[in-house]
């Protein structure tokens, strides 16, 4: 059975050419099938055929805290699923959000089913798969015991490609056309490791001066990322930017200092390119850490709108490009 992927009514009616409210009909009828998220209900699409090529791997990351890395991760991953991709997540972090965040009950969590097992040089444990409104996506879990990698990574030769070798030697990359690594905030040897596993950074920037400080730093270190992997061979020479896309995050546009940030962050176009911001909506991020659940199941059209410009910009700046299936 293929992959499937979650349209919204209304976009399913258009693309159908039938009245929403014969839509709805149909699915009271049970002519039709249709799965609820949250407030939300959509039409799962099996997509046909196979993707060709290999996946690619990408990583959250910032060394600021509470930037909106873990949540971005987690929505990012579950909207590219829910239009058919197949996703991994990989949660790098030993404080264990993004897990935690899917539902994963953190005291059942063995050790060998987090990236210990990478370090330990046993190879990428099988993911758990993980299921919301009938889209799977699959996770390499997190938890506080991860935080030993720090002290392992820098006594294993190549250490610091350890994961970026699991994923190639694990079949992983046949098996899913993304990864997307949660890396923990900081600058060090677990963040490390999960920055060289992939082909680039996705960095969140809170519109604030913090923000902007945090980015100066990340920006630097990106470039050794980059020399390091150009080093051994992992990446052309052609690339010259680490850094894939920058996503303003917590954007309050009533603020004089929000404003002022966002049009700092226009002016860094030469780092990399820029996504469309995400506004600052805590209610609706509360609501869907505290029923561990993707925004998608919980937030207002704004967010969800502002989480699928995202996708977009995604595919768009990776080369994927976004296509509009005919239903």
């Amino acid at each position: 059975m293929g992959q499937a992927k979650l349209i919204p009514l209304p976009e399913y009616a258009r693309r159908a050419g039938i009245p929403l409210s014969t839509l709805r009909l149909h699915i009271r009828e049970g002519r039709i099938q249709a799965v609820r998220l949250g407030r939300y209900w959509y039409i799962p699409v099996e997509e046909k055929g196979k993707r060709e090529g290999k996946g690619r791997v990408f990583t959250l990351f910032t060394h600021a805290g509470g930037a909106g890395k873990t949540s971005l991760a987690r929505d990012l991953g579950f909207e590219l699923a829910s239009r058919g991709y197949r996703i991994l997540l990989v949660d790098a972090d030993p404080q264990a959000n993004l897990s935690a965040w899917l539902g994963v009950d953190l005291s059942e969590v063995e050790d060998q089913e987090t990236l210990l097992a990478v370090v330990e040089g046993k190879g990428l444990p099988e993911p758990r798969r993980m299921e919301v409104g009938g889209i799977p996506v699959g996770l390499v879990p997190a938890n506080m015991n991860l935080a030993m990698a720090e002290v392992v990574i820098p006594t294993k030769s190549l250490g610091m490609v350890l994961l970026r070798t699991a994923l190639m030697e694990s079949g992983a990359l046949e098996r899913y056309d993304f990864v997307l690594i949660d890396s923990p905030p900081s600058l060090g040897p677990i963040a490390g490791m999960a920055a060289l596993a992939g082909e680039g950074l996705l960095v969140p920037v809170e519109t604030s001066a913090k923000g902007v400080q945090a980015l100066r730093a990340v920006v630097e270190v990106s470039k050794d990322y980059l020399r390091t992997l150009r080093a051994l061979r992992f990446l052309s020479p052609e690339v010259v930017a680490f850094i894939r896309l920058l996503i303003p995050t917590k954007y309050d546009g009533r603020t004089a200092q929000d404003k002022k940030v966002r049009l700092l962050l226009e002016e860094a176009a030469a780092i990399a390119p820029l996504a469309p911001a995400l506004s600052y909506r805590p209610g609706p991020y509360k609501e869907a850490i505290d029923r561990a659940l993707p925004i998608h199941a919980v937030g207002d059209e704004r967010v969800l709108g502002e989480i699928r410009a995202l996708a977009d910009a995604f595919l768009g700046h990776v080369g994927v490009g976004v296509v509009e299936e005919v239903v």
